[in-house]
C-alpha cells in the first residue's frame, strides 16, 4: 500500500484506533506467541496486517516515499488518571567507526528516523499482547528539538572520539539516549580510538522524553514558563544559570539574600534543599519550568563535599518496594532507572570545618551510570532479590553484611526507631533506600 501525502497516510491510519492486535494480525504472527516474544511482533502486526507491508530490515523508512518509519509503542497508565511510555523506543544501531565521521544533520539516526509515525497501545500485563488496544497514533518530527538532539548527538561522538564508547551512559544526554543492543551480556563490539570493546548500542529516545511527546500528543500537558523554545541544552545548563549568581557564597548568606530573612540563629538542617527550591524549583514544580523536565529523566541532589574533596555522605534515592524485584536485573524497573536517570549534583565546600550553614555553593556535576556501574547495581539488586524470595533480612546488602567493593548499598529512610529492616517484608513500600557509596561518589565527582 502505497500512500501520496502524509494527509493520506494519516486518514488512513485513522482506522487503527479502537482496534486490538488480533484484529489486524492478518498473518497470524501472533497465535502462538509468548508475552516476551509478542513485543517485538507487534511492529510486524502493524506493518504487515494493517498497512499490507511486506515484513522486512530494510535500512530505507517504512514509508519510504513520504520518509516516515513507523514505530508501535505501549503506553502504562498510572492510579492517578496520567500516562507514561512503557519504555525507551529504540531507534536505529550505532556504528561506533561510522558515527566519527558524521553530524547529526547527516547521520543514520535522522535520515531514518527524522519523522515517524508513532502508533500507541495501552500495556496491560494481565492481558495477552494480542488484546492490547491500539488508542492513538501521531505524526512525530525530531526536528522540533533539534538543537538537545543534536547536543546529545554529539555528546555520544565525543565519547567515540575519545575512545571511551564502553563508557557511554543514557545519563549522559537529554533526550537522545545510546541504549545497550546486545542479543546477550556478553556480546561485544569494537571501536575506532580504543582497544577496548564495548557492548553493542543503538541511538533511542529515551522512556522520559517518550512520555513528554505521548502527554503532548493527548495533551496531558502543561505548557512552559520559558519563553524560549530549548533555551537550554541540558538540565544542568539550567540549574548552572540558577545557581551562577551565588557561587562562592555560604549557604547561609544565599538563603538570606534570596528570602530576605536571617537565619543566623537557628540554620535550617535542610539549608540547601530550601535553597535549591527557591532558586530552581521544588520537585513537583520543575515539569512547569522548563521543558527539558518535562522530557527528561533527573534528580537534583545537594551534596556537602569535605575540604580534601570527599563527600560527606552517602546519597540516597526514593523508597523501594518488594514488586520492584519480581523482574531478572536487565529487565527491571531499577536497571532501566539508574541507566537513564542523570544526577544533577550541587555541591557545597566546607573550608576549614566549616559546618552546615557555611559550607560554600562551588560547584554543579553530573553524575550518570555506565555499564560497569550497572553491573555492580546489579549485584546488589539480585541480593536483594534472593532476600525477598528468602524472607531473611539477614540477606540483604546493607553496609555490615554487603560484599566486597559494594558500589549500591540499602539504608532506612525516614524517622529514626522505625525499624525499617524488621518490617522489611511487611509492605510492598518499605522504609529502606537504596544509597550510591561514597566511594563511587568520589570516583564519579572526580
Amino acid at each position: 500500500m502505497k500512500f501520496e501525502s502524509e494527509k493520506e497516510l494519516l486518514e488512513y491510519t485513522e482506522n487503527i484506533k479502537g482496534k486490538t492486535f488480533k484484529e489486524i494480525d492478518s498473518k497470524h504472527l501472533l497465535d502462538n506467541a509468548s508475552l516476551k516474544r509478542a513485543k517485538g511482533l507487534l511492529g510486524h502486526v502493524v506493518e504487515s496486517g494493517f498497512y499490507d507491508y511486506p515484513i522486512n530490515s530494510d535500512s530505507r523508512a517504512d514509508f519510504e516515499e513520504l520518509d516516515i518509519e513507523l514505530k508501535v509503542t505501549g503506553y502504562v497508565k498510572n492510579k492517578n488518571g496520567s500516562l507514561r511510555a512503557k519504555e525507551r523506543l529504540v531507534l536505529s544501531k550505532i556504528d561506533f567507526n561510522q558515527i566519527v565521521n558524521e553530524t547529526f544533520e547527516t547521520s543514520h539516526v535522522l535520515g531514518k528516523c527524522k519523522k515517524m509515525l508513532i502508533i500507541w497501545y495501552e500495556y496491560d500485563p494481565s492481558k495477552e499482547a494480542k488484546d492490547f488496544l491500539i488508542t492513538d497514533f501521531q505524526l512525530y518530527d525530531m526536528s522540533n528539538d533539534f538543537e538537545i538532539f543534536n547536543n546529545d548527538f554529539e555528546i555520544i561522538k565525543g565519547k567515540v572520539l575519545e575512545g571511551k564508547a564502553h563508557e557511554l551512559s543514557e545519563g549522559d544526554t537529554s533526550y537522545l539516549g545510546a541504549c545497550t543492543k546486545a542479543r546477550t551480556s556478553k556480546d561485544r563490539t569494537k571501536q575506532p580510538f580504543s582497544d577496548i570493546l564495548p557492548k553493542p548500542r543503538a541511538y533511542s529516545l529515551k522512556n522520559a522524553y517518550m512520555t513528554g511527546i505521548l502527554r503532548e500528543n493527548i495533551k496531558q500537558t502543561t505548557t512552559f514558563r520559558s519563553s524560549k523554545r530549548n533555551e537550554f541544552k541540558t538540565v544542568v545548563d539550567y540549574v548552572k544559570n540558577k545557581l551562577e549568581p551565588y557561587f562562592g557564597k555560604t549557604q547561609l548568606e544565599i538563603l538570606e539574600e534570596i528570602t530576605g530573612k536571617n537565619y543566623s540563629n537557628n540554620i535550617p538542617k535542610h539549608i540547601s534543599k530550601m535553597i535549591s527550591d527557591e532558586l530552581i524549583g521544588k520537585d513537583d514544580e520543575l515539569i512547569n519550568k522548563n521543558e527539558l523536565f518535562a522530557k527528561t529523566s533527573f534528580i537534583i541532589k545537594n551534596l556537602p563535599i569535605k575540604e580534601n574533596g570527599k563527600p560527606r555522605e552517602r546519597m540516597s534515592f526514593k523508597t523501594i518496594s518488594l514488586s520492584d524485584f519480581e523482574d531478572e536485573w536487565n529487565e527491571s524497573y531499577w536497571k532501566n532507572y539508574f541507566e537513564e536517570t542523570t544526577l544533577i549534583v550541587i555541591c557545597y565546600k566546607e573550608a576549614n570545618g566549616s559546618k552546615n550553614g557555611y559550607r560554600v555553593l562551588s560547584d554543579v556535576k553530573q553524575i550518570s551510570f555506565d555499564e560497569s556501574d550497572l553491573d555492580e547495581f546489579g549485584k546488589t539488586y539480585n541480593q536483594i532479590k534472593i532476600a525477598i524470595e528468602k524472607k531473611d533480612i539477614n540477606l540483604l546488602p546493607i553496609s555490615k553484611n554487603g560484599f566486597k567493593n559494594q558500589l549500591l548499598e540499602i539504608a532506612p529512610k525516614g524517622v529514626k526507631g522505625d525499624n525499617a529492616y524488621v518490617n522489611f517484608f511487611k509492605k510492598d513500600k518499605t522504609k529502606v533506600a537504596f544509597m550510591i557509596s561514597k566511594k563511587l561518589l568520589l570516583e564519579k565527582l572526580s
